[in-house]
């Protein structure tokens, strides 16, 4: 009887520990799966900071996501609340700084940031392609052009998370790829498959270019055998084109004149003047107090659904069925300042514009 009851005792303490050993792999695996997420939202908030010249701390990052979490439950529970700004809260003066040029780029350090809008593909890029920046970011593979300089800019990534969308990317989808200093923009001209020993994808050609680069097949087990190449040609008419605000009539200095028609709203010279492109159920700050959010968007309609809000004013703006360039005219601030919204392109998940200001 008694060595049965000690061996009934050491079943228990195996099937414990292999309980015990079960959960902590389940832990590590969703550990290991959400890191990259997580450490890529925190990156985007940080990045919108920087571009428009504030400090983001990890304080004010959970706090900002804690109000978003609250705002998202009150709109799913049906009460229309304030919508929270999601992106750059307003900062006093002297928690701003200016961006600065960096000629020398760090090992791991800060690139930039490319998003693809049709395919709802966002990710920080940083220096080098070890181990460490790909579990968490694309890499800048050393070597290449940096933006701004003139060549080609190659950037990797895992096809198994960040760049897994690639695996959809078509001719003429546009990538936009933005610095502290200013932002490109690329437009998709072919993909190839290559042999890892097939550096000659990385070589500048004669226009300036990006290349992406990631494992091939997307689905494969073990070490997949070959690349997959992107290559895009830069379609900006500048070499940087600025990320924030800029002078519209410095902006258009260097365009082809555009025919204008009654849909397409004009920008007076000497207005003040931000693009950008915001994913669906994101949110953006636009400028100082005044922030933008995408809730849906209707590609058959040419419409937008969402929200603005004044910070100021303490005042929400909804959209409901905006159409595309159609001025959403308004006002804000003590001097009752005249501002426009000019949402321009859509894409099942994103909608693309620019807000003017005086």
């Amino acid at each position: 009887m008694t060595t049965k009851i000690k061996a009934s005792r050491r079943w228990r303490w195996i099937e414990r520990f292999f309980l015990l050993a079960g959960i902590i792999g389940v832990v590590v695996g969703l550990g290991a799966m959400l890191l990259p997420v997580v450490w890529q939202d925190w990156e985007n908030w940080d990045f919108d900071r920087r571009v428009n010249g504030q400090v983001g701390t990890y304080g004010a990052y959970l706090a900002d996501k804690g109000r978003g979490i609250e705002h998202n439950v009150k709109a799913w529970l049906g009460f229309e609340s304030p919508p929270v700004q999601a992106t750059v809260p307003s900062s006093s003066p002297s928690e701003r700084r200016s961006p600065r040029h960096h000629p020398e780029i760090a090992k791991d350090g800060l690139i930039g940031r490319i998003t693809i809008p049709r395919l709802n593909l966002s990710t920080i890029v940083r220096e080098g392609t070890t181990s460490k920046v790909l579990s968490l970011a694309a890499g800048h593979i050393p070597g290449t052009a940096l933006p701004g300089e003139k060549g080609n800019i190659a950037v990797a990534g895992h096809r198994d998370t960040l760049f897994r969308g690639l695996k959809d990317i078509r001719p003429s989808d546009v990538i936009d790829f933005e610095t502290l200093d200013g932002r490109l923009e690329y437009q998709v001209a072919s993909t190839e498959i290559v042999k890892p020993e097939d550096v000659a994808v990385l070589k500048p050609g004669p226009e300036n270019e990006l290349t992406l680069v990631t494992c091939y097949p997307f689905y494969y087990v073990g070490s997949a055998p070959d690349r997959f190449i992107v290559k895009a040609r830069q379609v900006s008419k500048s070499p940087m084109e600025p990320n924030v605000w800029s002078d519209v009539k410095q902006q258009n200095a260097h365009a082809a004149p555009a025919r204008q028609n009654a849909k397409t709203p004009s920008v007076k010279p000497g207005a003040k003047k931000v693009n950008f492109t915001i994913a669906t159920h994101h949110s953006r700050e636009l400028a100082p107090g005044v922030s933008l959010g995408i809730t849906d968007t209707d590609v058959s309609g040419r419409r937008v659904d969402g929200w603005m809000w004044l910070m100021e004013d303490r005042r929400t703006i909804w959209l409901r069925d905006q159409r595309l360039q159609d001025p959403l005219v308004f006002y804000s601030g003590r001097d009752g300042k005249r501002s426009q919204v000019t949402i321009t392109s859509v894409t099942g998940n994103s909608a693309s514009g620019y807000l003017s200001q005086p």
